[in-house]
This record gives structure tokens, C-alpha cells and sequence, in this order.
């Protein structure tokens, strides 16, 4: 999409002013869609490195915390970082193999100090990166953002059915049920409602799913009256950084990785909200994604790179507004400073956050599949492209284990289906297209 081509009028959305009361409660809708994908990172590494249930606590804390920070950045913007569009920013679940693997060789300290390397490596390439954007036509963006959609509907179909099938309770007709019926109520609240209320018809559906679930016994309200009621894990609580070089690389893999991606995201929300997106604005972006991972480095946090998640929701709802996410990065600092507000969202059931996945990931697919609608196709050359990289960025969704026998560097790469896919697509835009070897 050109400049040509973009409406002023629908251009100025992004910096549009809902009311306060819209803006939170549209803010609060962004966060519960995402909220799953940030917690979920500090309780797999947690988990894996041994942690104490009260340091566990703490790293959700503070990953909230910083997952708010990163969220208002991206949507307001500071100085040269921030996109200054409807973006979330939260933790990486591909950054949590090499803290997992360098903490358990080298400690956590060399986990943290490697961190802070790379994000501030990270800031720097940024401008470099962002000068391969010309290598985006409509055939890459629109394969990679379809890419994002079908790469993260798992992750909903996870939270639902539960991450093991060979696990007892795997599939519940109980967890299905609920799952469906909250799907069921985001269609119906969309049909009766019109305007502001049809904008709210996934909040109004997640807050009634979570209701029905907690009554029926999934999920409880249980532990949110335990704990301190505000609490921050202090800085270098693990001991002072060490730097150990191997380790660093490692964590320079996932760098890329998630600049390939963060690329992708932010010429998704571009093509959603109709503004045009080029390398200033994909620099500012990185910049975001690597100040919060070098202050991970200080204040124990993760690889943070700026989500998709919601640009589904984006889509679903009209609102292109980049307000009411930074109400969302917002709640997410409350959330994470308010540990019993925190605790309420944590104990919505899995299958109310899922059903919300599997709606607003297929949205972001269908925003993808809409742009390819204007490729063209009669060119075989595009459709090698699409039908490549779709094929080749799917395989880790159907075969998770599918590259474990590659080296570690390699296999981090590669069993990221979006980097895969979308670093396909380049190679192939510019064996086709930069080269002009085409036929007609």
C-alpha cells in the first residue's frame, strides 16, 4: 500500500479520541485477548529453571510490568521509539528455549546479562533492518500476516484442549463446551448489539465465559485473596550480570528472529488500520522490542517483541484508535503492580481465553488472505511464493518436533513458523521479482 493510496481521513483513525469510557473498557478488551501470552512465558521458564511459586509470582509481575511499558511505548511513542500505532508489546514464547538452556548451564545471572547485550545490540541494528522493507510487496506482507493468523490459531486450540493429548483430562467435553458457548455469545452479542456495545461483544463474552467457568468449576477464584496486595521483584535480584559470549550469540539468534517478526507486525497493523508503514516506523518499532529486553536485563524480565494478537481484534471491532491500547498497556502496568487484579485476570479458564484466540487469530488470517485477494495471481511466480511459504511457516504449527534434530541455533530458528515463512517469501520475492527473472 502506497501513500497514494491511503485515505487521510481513515489515516487519522489511529490518532482518534474515544471518550475515557470507551478507551478503557476497548483498553481492557486488548489486554484480556493478550493477557494469556504474557503470562504464559514466566510460568513455562519458571517451571523449567525450578523456581520458588513466590518467584514465579514475581516474574509475572514484573513481565506484566514491562509488557505495560513496552505496550505504551509502541502506542503513544517516545523520542525515537514507539510506532506510535494499536500495538501490544509482551514477552517472547521463542526467547524462553535459550534462557532455559543458558540458565541451566551458565546460571541466571549470565541468563540476564545476556539479555541486556542483546537488546541493546537489538536498538542499534534497528535502522539497518528497517532498510529491507522494499523487499515487502503485497504478496509477502499478505502471506506473512496470514502466516501470523493460521501460526497462532493453535495457541488458542491449546488453551482449550489442554497442551498434552496424551494428558487424562485432555480434550474435556466440559473445556470444549465452554469454549463454544463463549464463541457462541461473541456471535450473538455481535448480531444484537450495534456501535460501541458490538465493539465490546469479546469483552462482554470473555467476562460471561469466565463467569459460567468459574461456577461450573473451571478455573477458580480461589488464590486471588492470597499474596501481598502489591508487589515488584527487586533489580539483579539473581545476583550481578555475567557475560558469557556463547551465551550472548545464542540469544543474537532470537534477535532475528523476532526483528523478522516485529517486522511482520508492524506492516500487519499498518495494512489494518490503512496508514502507511515504512522503515522510520518499523525502526521505531525495534527499538521498543530491544529497550525492554535490555531492561530485562536489570529487572529479570524476557525477550520482548511486539504482538499480533490483537491486531485481530483490531480488525473484528473497527476501532483503529491506537488510544485504547495504551489504556491496555496501562491496565497491564496495574496488573502487574495490583497483584490481586493481576490474579482475577489469571484465573479467567483457559477455554474463555482460547475461544477469544481462535476468533481474533482467524480475523488477523483473514486480513492477511484479503490482501493476497489483490496479488496477482496469473504471475506463477506469486503464486510459488504464497504457496511456499504458507507450506514451509505451517510446518512447526502440525509438527512441533519436526526440526529437533538440527542444531540448537538452527532449530531455534526454524521452529518459528513466521521467521520461516516470512524469510522464505523474501528469498523468494527476490529470486523472482528483485531479480527480475520472472516469466510472464
Amino acid at each position: 500500500m502506497t501513500d497514494k493510496e491511503i485515505d487521510p481521513v481513515v489515516q487519522s483513525a489511529v490518532d482518534t479520541r474515544p471518550s475515557a469510557a470507551r478507551t478503557v473498557l476497548l483498553g481492557l478488551q486488548h489486554t484480556l485477548v493478550m493477557y494469556a501470552g504474557v503470562v504464559v512465558v514466566p510460568i513455562v521458564f519458571g517451571a523449567a529453571i525450578g523456581l520458588s511459586e513466590a518467584q514465579l509470582a514475581e516474574l509475572v509481575s514484573i513481565d506484566l510490568i514491562l509488557a505495560g511499558i513496552g505496550t505504551l511505548l509502541q502506542a503513544l511513542g517516545l523520542w525515537k521509539f514507539g510506532i506510535r500505532m494499536p500495538l501490544v508489546v509482551g514477552a517472547a514464547s521463542s526467547g524462553v528455549v535459550p534462557m532455559v538452556l543458558v540458565g541451566q548451564s551458565q546460571g541466571l545471572a549470565t541468563v540476564y546479562g545476556s539479555l541486556l547485550v542483546a537488546g541493546v545490540i537489538w536498538i542499534l541494528v534497528a535502522p539497518y533492518f528497517s532498510m529491507l522493507l522494499r523487499l515487502f510487496p503485497e504478496v509477502v506482507t499478505g502471506t506473512v500476516i496470514a502466516l501470523i493468523g493460521l501460526t497462532l490459531i493453535p495457541v488458542g486450540v491449546r488453551l482449550i484442549a489442554g497442551s498434552d493429548p496424551n494428558a487424562a483430562g485432555y480434550g474435556r467435553l466440559s473445556h470444549i463446551a465452554l469454549a463454544a458457548g463463549t464463541i457462541a455469545l461473541m456471535v450473538l452479542f455481535r448480531r444484537l448489539f450495534t456501535g460501541f456495545l458490538g465493539q465490546l461483544s469479546i469483552l462482554a463474552a470473555l467476562v460471561t465465559g469466565a463467569i459460567v467457568g468459574w461456577s461450573t468449576g473451571i478455573g477458580s477464584l480461589a488464590q486471588v485473596g492470597g499474596g501481598p496486595l502489591v508487589g515488584m521483584m527487586r533489580p539483579f535480584h539473581f545476583g550481578a550480570l555475567q557475560f558469557h559470549v556463547p551465551s550472548i550469540l545464542l540469544f543474537l539468534v532470537i534477535v532475528f528472529v523476532m526483528m523478522v517478526e516485529g517486522a511482520g507486525q508492524g506492516l500487519a497493523v499498518g495494512q489494518v488500520v490503512g496508514k502507511s508503514v515504512g522503515p522510520d516506523e518499523i525502526t521505531r518499532l525495534l527499538r521498543v522490542d530491544g529497550l525492554m529486553t535490555a531492561l530485562s536485563g536489570v529487572c529479570n524480565g524476557f525477550v520482548y517483541t511486539t504482538f499480533g494478537q490483537n491486531i485481530g481484534l483490531i480488525k473484528l471491532t473497527g476501532v483503529r484508535s491506537r488510544m485504547p491500547v495504551a489504556a491496555g498497556g496501562v491496565i497491564l502496568l496495574v496488573l502487574g503492580f495490583v497483584q490481586p487484579v493481576g490474579r482475577v485476570a489469571a484465573a479467567i479458564p483457559e477455554p474463555v481465553v482460547g475461544a477469544a484466540a481462535l476468533v481474533t487469530f482467524g480475523a488477523l488470517a483473514v486480513a492477511g488472505i484479503q490482501i493476497l485477494a489483490r496479488v496477482d495471481f496469473d504471475r506463477s511466480s506469486n503464486l510459488m511464493i504464497v504457496m511456499l511459504s504458507l507450506g514451509v511457516g505451517l510446518i512447526p504449527a502440525y509438527a512441533p518436533r519436526f526440526y529437533h534434530q538440527l542444531p540448537t541455533f538452527a532449530e531455534m530458528f526454524f521452529k518459528s513458523g513466521v521467521a520461516t515463512g516470512t524469510m522464505l517469501a523474501l528469498v523468494l520475492n527476490v529470486v523472482f521479482h528483485e531479480l527480475r527473472k520472472s516469466p510472464r
